[in-house]
Order: C-alpha cells, then structure tokens, then sequence
C-alpha cells in the first residue's frame, strides 16, 4: 500500500543577513528564491503553545487570550514564504508532473544549514492555491531530510509489528505518572494487539543497560515516553533515561544511537514529551532525532511540544493501525495527522514532526495469516475496559481521556456519559480546554500558578541615561494560582449487562454487628497510634530540610500579605547554565514597560524565578530578546543599560514615610547583565545607597552567574550572597523584604551601550521613583512547604 513518491527537495540557507530556498531536485528542476521568516521570535512561541495542549506548564508563558490563534492564517503565511517566486513556480509544476504520473508529491525540507529553524512548525505549512495543509493529505508529505553515510536495508514485517516502549520518569525530576501512561498507551493500542498485528513490551527498567539487553530481541520500533533537555555545553538535545538508583540519566542521542545501530530490525523511532514533560527552551526531541537519523536509523517522529492524554490516544492507535496496514511511514503520519485534525485536539495534529534519512521506507509489511481483522467497535470497547479498570482501581485521572475518547467518537457507547459526569472535577468544561482558576492575593512564588493575563500598562516619564531605574506598586499584584482539583468519585456507574447491581444502601444486618464494632475498634486504635507517633516523625522529616536549608522556624509569622512569596531552596540549585535545578518553581511575569528610548522590540518580555536559603537568593530569568547586546564593561554602576536584569532590595519599607528615600548600608541596586566575553556565565554589579539615590558602584565577583542563549533570547540565573545585600547574618524564615525585579533591552546601535526599553515586576517604578523605597514591592522569604 505504500504510496508512489516523486520528492520535492527544498533547502533553506543563509544569504547574507537573510535566507534563501534552493529546489535540489524536482521533477520540475532546479530553482532558488529569498526567504523571510514570516514571523516574530514571540509569535512563533505563542503559537506553539496555543497548538500545544491544555493544562501544561508552558501555557504559564503566554496570556489566555494569545492562545487564540488563526492555525490556516499562520499556515498560509509560511507557505506563502516558502513557496515564492521560482520555488512557487518549480512546486506547482512538480505537481502537475506528478499528477499527470498518478504519482504523489513529496515535500523532503533540508534545515541542515540553518538550525535555527528547526523549531519552525513547517508541519503546519499551508498552500493557497490548493486550498490546504499539504500534511493533511497522503499526495504532499512533509518529511524534514537529514543525511546519513549509512542506507540500512528494508526490514520484511511478518505480524506483529513489535514495538518497544520505555518511560523514563527518575526521582529527581518532575515526577509522570508511568503506570497511567502505560495504561493509556496499552488501552489504545489493544484491538490492533489482540488482532495479532501488533506487539508492544513495555520496558520495566528505563536505563541504558536495560535499554541494551532489551534490545537483544528483535523490534521494530522504540517509542519512548519520558522528559527532555537541551545539553548547553554540547549544543545537543538529550533524552533522560535513569540510572540504576532512579535519577536522572541525561542521554544525549548519539549515545542513544550507539545502542540502536546494531539493533538491526529497528527501524523507527518515536519521541514523545508526555503531559507534564519540559524541554529547557530547545526542541530537545528533534535533536536527539536527528542524531538517531545520522546514525543510521531510517526514521524518526519526534514531537515538537507535549502532547495532551486525547491527541496522544489518538496518535498512538491511529499511527500504527496504519502502519500495520502497509502503508508507508509518510503515508502513514499523513494520516494520523487527518485523524487527530477532525477530533477535538484539532489544532495539535502538527506536533509530530517526521525525520527520515534518504533510505527508502523502513517497512515492508506483510500481515500474518493468524492475524485477525479487528471488529469496528473493537477499539472502543479497549478503552471502555481500560476506564473501567482504571476506575475500580482508583485511578479517575487515567479514565478521564479515555472516556472523553469515547464519547467523542461515540457518545452513546454504553454508560460513558454517566461515567464522564462522575469522573469529572466539578465544574470542569466538557470539552479538553484549560480550567479557569480562581484568583487570589498574593503572587505565591512556593506553588505553581499559571501565567497572568498581561495588559498594556502606561510608560511613566523616565531619565534612561542618568541613573539606575525605579519603580514602586503600593497594591500588591494579584495573580491566580493553581489549587486542587475536586477528588472526582472514582467507582464507576456499572450498567453493562455483566456488571452487579448497585449494593442497597440500606443492606440488611446479618448478625455481625459484634465483629464489625471490634474491626472499628481496631482502626480507630491504628489511626491513633498513626497521629500520636508517626505523623509526627513525617512532619519532622518533611521540615528537616527546610530547617537544614534555611534555618528555624520564626517564632511568630508576619502576617502582613506581601507581594511575592519566595520558596526554601532545599536543595541549592547549582549556577551552572544547565537551569535544569528550575524545573517545578513556579514563575511569575515581568510585564510592565518603565522605561522606553526610541523604538520597542515587540517581542522582548520576560519571567522570573526565585529561591533562598540561609546562604544567599537564587533568581533565574528567561528573556525573550531577538537582539542580544553585552553590557559595557569598562561602566559596572550603569550596566542596567544592557541586556540583562536588575534588581532593588533592602529591609520591609511598607512603615516609612512615601517620601522617605534609599537608606544608606541598606538598599542596593543589583544589576546582573550580558557580557561577550562570557558565554555562559554572566556579570554582576551593585550600586548602594547613597543620600536620596544610589550612588555608581563596582562589579561584584561574589555574585556568580549562568547564562544559556535561547533560540528566542537568553537565560540567566544567579546566587546574590546575604553579604552582598548588605545583610550581617542570614535571614529568618518568615522575613520580609522590599524588592523590584527588571529586565533591560539595550539599543542595537553599535558601542552605545544606551537602554531601549525597560520592563519591571511593578509599574511603579521609573527613574525618578526609585530612590523611595516605600514604593517598592515586597516579598516574603517562606517555606516551600507553606
């Protein structure tokens, strides 16, 4: 069933302060023309969190009502770059060529010379012409081509396709839910399982050995589900496997591919960042496929952001259902893509991304005489029986997507709808969106929240050349912050002919009243004994290191709401540019405009983080910033004028007086920027407080920096000891200081070294409000416990 293919190549490279695309090979010959990247490094961000799924962790970057987007118009805009002038004129004529064959047009794009645009959701590319995703139909394939020295030979499927899965989740990461992600994936898999077309074995021991002895039996395909990141040194994107201790095993994909290579019937591999997985800024996924397909591995779909539990169900059946129907892997994607486009996860159908090698299709696929048709309501009736058991096991959030599934292709299968009512968290919308939170005060920087909607704030006058900046917000910032879902009710409405009849309420005493009353007895006594002795041994515990981290508790809280609430650092997070240590502290924004000289760069924005211990305060920010600038060197006291961030802070100064200014031995002005003789690290300085203002100050060493460039901007994270804050001894849990957090955008006029535009936490702040510190924002040095 594999389809005919004439290949359309396309390579995009650099032209001098641009790019261009060059036809290789097509049936219509060779052809060149510019191309212009149609959009903003912001735009491309939002729209990859809008297409991405609900409820992750990323949507926190993007306000709600940026999540709307026109998916065709960004398509059409793409297409429209890519296919111009006599590229546009080679492809249309390919295409009549094919037709005219009974052939298809295949479109192989070749990113090698400009890695970045990998991140560029080319999958989503859109012809006007023809009036379509040319990924949404099997006649135009998207496949992103790599070179490869090796041309493995096609592997002859004889049913089952065998398929290998690994989930990774080590214990010091985010923790996935790997019995609910082997479920899900068994469930939908299990009609093509059951017809004998289909074998999947589900790896117990996620590490590198267990990988390797696996691997001595024959399979086709490794689907891995797991987290990603991005290798900062190597420039290279890494899968996290675990070691044999169950932490972390960050494995970069030519260390992946030394084990795959010999594994000579693996043919494909599949990358899949399940809900809850987070690369560090790159497309971790694309880039360990892309040393896989070096390495001699005919294929790989890799996925370009998480995928929800509903497009996951969806991609998983849908993907090898017709891959063991013989169609080829370009076919085959195509038409995932179709299913996933006409169910409710409609815009994440071009999240897989498909990296193939020159070698012609992977798979030959013969279906064994013993496997049997699966019957139509075959698949629903896996879910079903998955939900069920998922259910009587106590585990409502892994059958909640399959019940959604259900009814959406199937609303009146059996009891779904019933059970979809029970499963529910009250007052959840009925389709897959996001829930809306309830808000409330203060920014809580000790739990996850998402990001706030941010509104276009009024710039306050501003001196940008004098003086380090200011900025004041007497109300403190109200942001919603994530709270427990209801516990829905996990027993399911069993209605099915097989099923028991519902036990009477009032059921009737059958003379063990006495063996009753003593087992009640029995438990009551163990719940005490548990209070009286155990709790608190886990409570010390749960404490234990907060006290080691950050000292006892205070002897009386302060009550007093503040504007953000920083969390114990129990375990120090290392400056090193891995930003790794980030992953599960919450963000807050830094959304307001304070200071503007000439013309803004729309794009250029931000978020912080934050932690303390008893030795020093943890920041790290992520800036997006199409035009990165060092600051000057020679002028430590004004490096607030480059890229970079800065920061006031001194004692609580809600009590003095409005007109009170900068207190000396106290208030510092930090300032944390960009230099080019620092690639990955950073530097610092600080400016004290002098008579009404801070005075020029000096750089600080004992202030240490990472920094990691992004494809959008730049990280940074730094340790700010006690010390350098004037600070004698550390701090108390509990206590309160006043602090602004700014992020700076330099001119990209040469050797100026001049501030463009200035962003802070509060939108107070401005040069000539700086000085009072009453004015400033406040935050609170908490548990992460609390």
């Amino acid at each position: 069933m594999s389809r005919d293919y004439l290949d359309f190549d396309v390579a995009v490279t650099r032209e001098g302060q641009g790019y261009a695309a060059h036809v290789l090979a097509s049936p219509a010959g060779e052809a060149s023309a510019p191309f212009t990247l149609p959009f903003a490094a912001t735009d491309l961000a939002q729209f990859m969190i809008a297409v991405g799924p609900p409820r992750v962790s990323s949507r926190r970057l993007v306000p709600a009502e940026a999540r709307v987007v026109d998916v065709k118009e960004y398509g059409r805009r793409l297409g429209d770059a890519l296919l111009s002038g006599d590229v546009g004129r080679a492809f249309r004529e390919s295409l009549t060529t094919a037709t005219g064959q009974g052939r298809d047009l295949r479109l192989r794009l070749r990113l090698d010379a400009v890695p970045d645009l990998d991140p560029v959701p080319w999958e989503y590319l859109y012809d006007s012409r023809l009036g379509r995703f040319l990924t949404l139909s099997q006649e135009t394939p998207i496949v992103r081509l790599l070179d490869s020295l090796e041309r493995p030979p096609v592997v002859h499927v004889d049913a089952p396709l065998r398929v290998l899965v690994m989930i990774s989740s080590p214990s010091d990461m985010p923790e996935l839910a790997v019995d609910r992600e082997r479920e899900l994936l068994t469930a939908t898999t299990g009609d093509l399982v059951k017809s004998g077309r289909l074998s999947v074995t589900v790896l117990e021991d996620a590490t590198l050995t267990g990988l390797q002895r696996a691997l001595l039996d024959d399979f086709h395909v490794f689907h891995f589900i797991g987290h990603g990141g991005f290798d900062q040194q190597a420039q290279e994107g890494v899968l996290v496997l675990e070691r044999e201790d169950g932490t972390a095993h960050r494995v970069s994909g030519a260390r992946l591919g030394t084990l795959l290579h010999d594994a000579r019937t693996m043919q494909l591999a599949v990358l899949n960042a399940c809900e809850g997985a987070r690369t560090s800024g790159r497309d971790a996924f694309s880039g360990v496929g892309q040393a896989l397909v070096r390495q001699g591995l005919p294929a790989v779909v890799a996925m370009q952001t998480e995928i929800s539990d509903r497009a996951a169900l969806v991609f998983s059946h849908e993907f090898y259902y017709f891959l063991t129907r013989g169609l080829g892997i370009d076919a085959a994607i195509c038409e995932v893509r179709k299913a996933m486009a006409v169910s409710d996860e409609a815009s994440e159908w071009g999240t897989a991304v498909l990296l193939r090698s020159g070698a012609d299709q992977p798979f030959s696929f013969t279906t064994s005489a013993t496997a049997a048709t699966e019957r139509p309501d075959s698949r629903l009736e896996s879910l079903y029986d998955a939900a069920k058991g998922a259910l009587l096991a106590r585990a409502p959030a892994t059958a909640l997507p399959l019940l959604e599934q259900i009814a959406a292709e199937h609303p009146d299968y059996e009891d779904v709808t019933q059970l979809l009512e029970r499963v529910r968290p009250e007052g959840a919308p009925a389709d897959d969106g996001p829930t809306p939170l309830p808000r409330r005060d203060p920014v809580r920087l000790t739990q996850p929240l998402p990001q706030p909607d941010t509104q276009s704030d009024t710039q306050p006058d501003t001196q940008p050349d004098t003086q380090p900046d200011t900025q004041p917000d007497t109300q403190p910032d109200t942001r919603p912050v994530a709270r427990p879902e209801p516990q829905p009710d996990p027993r399911p409405d069993r209605r099915g002919d097989d099923a028991p009849p519902p036990p009477d309420p009032h059921p009737r005493r059958r003379g063990n009243g006495f063996v009753r009353s003593l087992i009640g007895l029995v438990v009551l006594f163990g719940l005490f004994w548990l209070g009286a002795t155990q709790v608190p041994k886990w409570f010390k515990g749960a404490t234990a290191a907060v006290t080691s981290a950050c000292g006892p508790a205070p002897a009386a809280a302060n009550a007093a709401a503040t504007t953000f609430v920083a969390g114990c650092a129990t375990t120090t997070p290392s400056i090193d540019a891995d930003f790794a240590d980030w992953d599960g502290v919450p963000t807050a924004p830094i959304p307001h405009v304070v200071a503007q000289v000439g013309t803004p760069q729309p794009e250029f924005g931000g978020d912080w983080q934050v932690v303390w211990d008893s030795g020093a305060l943890y920041l790290r920010v992520h800036v997006v910033d199409p035009d990165i600038r060092s600051v000057n060197l020679a002028t430590p006291g004004a490096w607030f004028n480059g890229d970079g961030f800065s920061f006031e802070f001194g004692p609580d100064a809600r009590s003095l007086d409005p007109k009170a200014t900068t207190r000396r031995g106290q208030d510092v002005h930090v300032m944390v920027g960009l230099s080019r003789d620092a690639p990955t690290s950073g530097v610092a300085s600080i400016n004290p407080a002098g008579r009404g203002t801070f005075t020029t100050g000096t750089r600080h060493p004992e202030i240490t920096v990472g920094r990691a460039d992004t494809l959008t901007g730049y990280d940074l994270e730094a340790r700010v000891p006690w010390s350098a804050l004037q600070l004698r001894k550390a701090p108390v849990r509990g206590s309160v200081f006043s602090m602004n957090v700014n992020l700076s955008d330099a001119t990209s006029a040469p050797a100026t070294w001049r501030l463009r535009t200035m962003k802070s936490t509060n939108a107070a702040r401005t040069a000539d409000t700086q000085g009072f510190p009453h004015g400033w924002q406040t935050i609170t040095l908490a548990d992460a416990a609390s």
